[in-house]
C-alpha cells in the first residue's frame, strides 16, 4: 500500500508529535512518504530530523495549506499554484491512501479522491462557524474521519455514526529527579515554593494573557511561573515578553523560551497549566504532564475534560475567567498537587498510552481503507 501524509508544520508540538506515533502505525501498512510544507521558514527542520532519524522518507513540497493568511485575496494566486502543483504530484505517485494529519491539509482531500486514492483525516481542531462553512465542503471528499476529543467531533458538520474518536497517547520521555532539582535550582525557587509551568506556542488564543493578569494580581511570594514556547511561525501571537514586563512583580516569573527539554521541566514543576481562552481540542502539553505525575490547572473547555478530572487529577477553571484563574492559582497547594498527580498517572495508564493509542487508530484506519472491519464510533472502549 503506497501512503501518503500530509502535515502542515516542520516542528514538534502537538500535533507534530502525533504525526511521529502515526507513521510509525503506518509504515507497518505500506510505504509512507511524508510531505511537509515549504512556505513557511522552519529554520530548525525539528520533524524533518525526527522522521529522518527513524528511517521515515520526509519531502518539503509546495502544499496547499490553509492559513489565515492566504484567505486574502492577494494570497490566493499563491494557493492555487501550490495546490495545482500537489495535485501533479499526486497524480504521479498515485497512492492508494492520503492521511491528511490535521484540518489545516483539507485543501488537498479532494486532489487525493481525483486520483483514486481514499482519504483519511485527522481532526485535531475545533471548528468555528466559519471553519465549519468553509471547510465542510472539503470533508466530504474524506471517507474516514478521526477525531481526537468528543467536544471536535461534536462540531463536525457530518453524521456522527462517520466520526471515530480516537485520543491522543504518547510514549513521554522520563527526567530524572536529579535533572529536574538542577532545573529547579537554576530558577532560585526555595525548596517549599511552588512552580507552575506553562508550555506552547504563544498563539493569542492560548490564554496567555488571562494567566498573566490573573498573576498580576497574586500574592504570593512561594510561586513561580515557567514559560516555554515562542511565537508561531504564522498567525496572531501574543507577546508574552511585553506582559511579563509590565507585571508588578515579574521576578518570579521566567520566559525560557523554546526548549527541547519539555519532560524535565514538567518534573521540575508541580503543576501544568493550560490557559486557552478557545476550545483546546486535546493539548498535547496536558497528556504529558499526566503521563509524568503531575496535576493540570485547565481551561473548562475543549478536550481539556477529557484529559483532566476536575478535584482529581487536576482543576477545571472557567475559559477566559481572569478572577476565576486568579484564585485558582491562589489555592495552589504543594500536597494537593502531588496527590493530584499520582492520580493523573493512572488515568494516563488507562486512556493516554501509546499502545492504547496504536490499537485505536489502527482499527479505525483499517476499517476506513478496507483493511478490517468498520470501526466503532467511539474508540475509548468504555472509559471516561
Amino acid at each position: 500500500m503506497r501512503i501518503v501524509v500530509v502535515h502542515p508544520s516542520d516542528e514538534l508540538y502537538g500535533a507534530d508529535r502525533v504525526l511521529l506515533e502515526v507513521t510509525e502505525i503506518l509504515e507497518r501498512r505500506g510505504q509512507v512518504r511524508v510531505l511537509l510544507p515549504r512556505d513557511v521558514d522552519y529554520p530548525e527542520h525539528l520533524l524533518t530530523g525526527a522522521l529522518a532519524a527513524r528511517g521515515t522518507r520526509s519531502d518539503a513540497v509546495d502544499l496547499p495549506i490553509l492559513r489565515r493568511d492566504y484567505l486574502r485575496a492577494r494570497a490566493l494566486p499563491g494557493l492555487a499554484r501550490r495546490t495545482w502543483r500537489t495535485w501533479r504530484l499526486l497524480r504521479r505517485v498515485r497512492p492508494d491512501v492520503v492521511y491528511l494529519s490535521t484540518s489545516a491539509s483539507l485543501l488537498v482531500a479532494p486532489l487525493a479522491r481525483s486520483v483514486g486514492a481514499r482519504v483519511v483525516l485527522h481532526v485535531h481542531e475545533t471548528w468555528t462557524g466559519s471553519e465549519r462553512r468553509l471547510l465542510g465542503a472539503f470533508l466530504r471528499a474524506c471517507g474516514t474521519v478521526i477525531a481526537v476529543s468528543d467536544a471536535v467531533a461534536a462540531q463536525l458538520p457530518r453524521p456522527a455514526d462517520r466520526v471515530a474518536v480516537v485520543h491522543n497517547g504518547f510514549t513521554v520521555p522520563a527526567a530524572s529527579a536529579a535533572d529536574a532539582a538542577t532545573l529547579r535550582t537554576g530558577l532560585g525557587v526555595g525548596p517549599h515554593d511552588v512552580v507552575a509551568l506553562v508550555a506552547s506556542r504563544w498563539n493569542a488564543w492560548k490564554g496567555h494573557d488571562v494567566l498573566l493578569r490573573a498573576w498580576a494580581g497574586l500574592d504570593r511570594p512561594d510561586l513561580h511561573l515557567v514559560v516555554l514556547g515562542a511565537p508561531p511561525p504564522s498567525g496572531s501571537a501574543v507577546d508574552v515578553d511585553a506582559l511579563v514586563a509590565a507585571l508588578p512583580d515579574p521576578s518570579r516569573v521566567h520566559v525560557l523560551g523554546s526548549r527541547d527539554d519539555v519532560p524535565a521541566w514538567i518534573c521540575a514543576s508541580d503543576v501544568v497549566l493550560v490557559p486557552s481562552v478557545r476550545p483546546d481540542p486535546l493539548p498535547t502539553i496536558a497528556i504529558e504532564a499526566a503521563a509524568l505525575g503531575r496535576a493540570v490547572l485547565a481551561s473548562d473547555s475543549g478536550g481539556l475534560p477529557d484529559i483532566v478530572e476536575d478535584g482529581r487529577t487536576g482543576a477545571l477553571v472557567p475559559t477566559g475567567d481572569v478572577a476565576a484563574w486568579r484564585s485558582a492559582l491562589d489555592a495552589l497547594d504543594a500536597s494537593v498537587l502531588h496527590a493530584q498527580g499520582g492520580r493523573a498517572v493512572d488515568r494516563f495508564d488507562t486512556m493516554f498510552t501509546k499502545a492504547a493509542f496504536a490499537r485505536r487508530f489502527a482499527r479505525v484506519f483499517d476499517a476506513g481503507v478496507g483493511l478490517g472491519t468498520r470501526a466503532p464510533q467511539h474508540e475509548n472502549e468504555g472509559v471516561r
